[in-house]
């Protein structure tokens, strides 16, 4: 999915790679810098997902200033460019080492778990070397980023050596020799440069992983990292691998989407090969299908069908995702065995009505719910995660969502394309929704412009009315409008220019 981590839970907890006020990297093993070893940096990067972290929503891509909320206060993930004032241009190939596998900076001060490397210290010699090769080779940018927003007394840098005595164990990632290369290279994308037990593994009151409950779930943030352990509770237990692998790279027509920063660690997902795709969901699946585990109880059935509820559902949801929950691709996502709506706790779901979902890649908006009560968000959560053969625990409550609506805000974008339809996805095909986009970029349309539009429209839809021509030509291009930048108004203002460009043409 484009980890969503101790802050940022989120996109890869440790996408945050190189992150939290590190400052220094040299090695004798890492002066490898040619093409192609700055070509496997980068796909390593993308496996880590360091972008994530990094790059801040409108910021020059490495430059940081990404907040992470953890549960201790706010980080900001650092600028990681070659600029040798405020990135890492007087760093040396130790450092960047020391760094990733030894979690301290360079002054050798410890490094706050933010930046996964506890994960990253199993990473190999020729990873590091290429990840260096890559940092080394980025974009120049100056941007000054305060790492350190904590609150006293946990921006006292010294309480991190407790810490690290208590939870950090430095190593390499060893092999299983009596598993297949293929697992071995899903163990090691699984531990090392994807971390995922960042965000899938809970944590103790001091922010250290419970290791002997590895991939049984977390909190990230306003968002929760499902159970992933293949086990009793976990929401990946009845896919087959074909189906995770899938999920995960966002490929299938299963119109299932993923929320919160696992979105971005799609996005990196989508990206890596074939080979290390199928290791990883090999690795995944051969977890033990144990027994073990929370035991989940539900709210009555009668509290979960309660007509008052299944009404507002009806009112609020029902015209996206259908009485059957199964959505339409383009305009909603399914809601039945989605892993963000059967997980064991309900904080997505929470999250999703609060916040919103903005359009992304030839998905509509998800409008945000922020104005509803406390109350009805409840049941709303509690009736999708208990209907259509979901039998995840209705457990939301009134009090969780008013604690939630505190950290969770309507996406801006998300409230900017509230103005915008949504349109199923046959509607349109790539090379129309391609144009649409180009055109939503531009202050004048004119009849040319629209002219082929509208032929490839109607060859697409010869059954569809004038009034659907226009209104989901006009939707794809707000839409794509709002990806691009513009504002409520703005999107608006490009949906009349084209709505006038294909009266004009007299076809309409």
């Amino acid at each position: 999915m484009k980890i969503r981590p101790l802050p940022r839970l989120s996109n890869h907890f440790g996408a945050i790679a190189l992150l939290i006020s590190i400052a220094g990297i040299t090695s004798p093993a890492m002066a490898a810098t040619d093409d192609s070893n700055v070509e496997r940096g980068h796909y390593l990067s993308i496996m880590a997902g360091c972008s994530a972290c990094h790059t801040a929503p409108d910021g020059e891509p490495y430059a940081g200033g990404t907040v992470l909320n953890t549960p201790f206060g706010k980080l900001a993930a650092p600028n990681i460019t070659p600029d040798p004032d405020t990135g890492i241009g007087s760093w040396s190939a130790a450092d960047f080492e020391a760094a990733l596998r030894q979690g301290k900076n360079r002054n050798g001060d410890p490094l706050y778990p933010a930046m996964p490397y506890m994960h990253y210290t199993k990473i190999t010699d020729s990873d590091i070397d290429a990840l260096w090769a890559y940092v080394k080779s980025l974009k120049l940018v100056k941007n000054e980023v305060e790492v350190n927003r904590l609150p006293f007394p946990f921006n006292v840098r010294s309480s991190l050596y407790v810490w690290q005595e208590l939870y950090f164990e430095p190593g390499r990632f060893a092999p299983d020799p009596e598993k297949s290369d293929l697992w071995n290279r899903g163990a090691y994308l699984t531990a090392a440069l994807g971390h995922c037990g960042s965000c899938h593994t809970p944590r103790d009151a001091l922010g250290g992983p419970i290791v002997e409950q590895q991939f049984k779930g977390g909190p990230i943030e306003e968002w929760y990292a499902p159970d992933i352990s293949n086990g009793k509770n976990s929401v990946i237990a009845d896919w087959d691998k074909a189906e995770l692998k899938d999920r995960l790279s966002g490929a299938g027509d299963q119109n299932h989407v993923l929320v919160g920063s696992m979105r971005d660690v799609g996005d990196d997902l989508s990206q890596i090969s074939d080979k290390d795709l199928t290791a990883l969901v090999t690795y995944l699946k051969d977890q033990p299908h144990d027994n073990g585990g929370s035991t989940t109880t539900s709210h009555p059935a009668e509290a979960r069908i309660n007509p008052e509820t299944k009404k507002l559902y009806q009112t609020k949801c029902e015209s996206c995702h259908g009485a059957d929950g199964q959505g339409t691709p383009g305009i909603a996502a399914s809601l039945v065995d989605a892993g963000a709506v059967v997980a064991e706790k309900p904080y997505n779901v929470i999250s999703v009505l609060l916040e919103g979902i903005a359009p992304k890649g030839d998905y509509g908006v998800m409008p945000s719910f922020s104005s509803i009560s406390d109350t009805e968000i409840a049941r709303l959560t509690n009736y999708v995660r208990s209907s259509w053969g979901n039998d995840a625990p209705a457990t939301a409550t009134p009090s969780m969502v008013h604690a939630m609506r505190q950290m969770a805000k309507p996406d801006p974008e998300a409230v900017d394309a509230s103005v915008c339809v949504n349109v199923a996805k046959e509607k349109v095909d790539e090379k129309l929704r391609a144009r649409l986009a180009e055109l939503a970029t531009r202050t004048e349309i004119s009849s040319a412009d629209a002219e082929p539009l509208v032929a490839r429209y109607d060859e697409l839809n010869p059954d569809a009315t004038r009034s659907e021509r226009l209104q989901e030509l006009a939707g794809v291009l707000c839409q794509e409008a709002v990806k691009a930048g513009a504002g409520k108004s703005v999107a608006i203002l490009r949906e009349i220019e084209l709505l006038d460009a294909i009266v004009n043409t007299g076809t309409n």
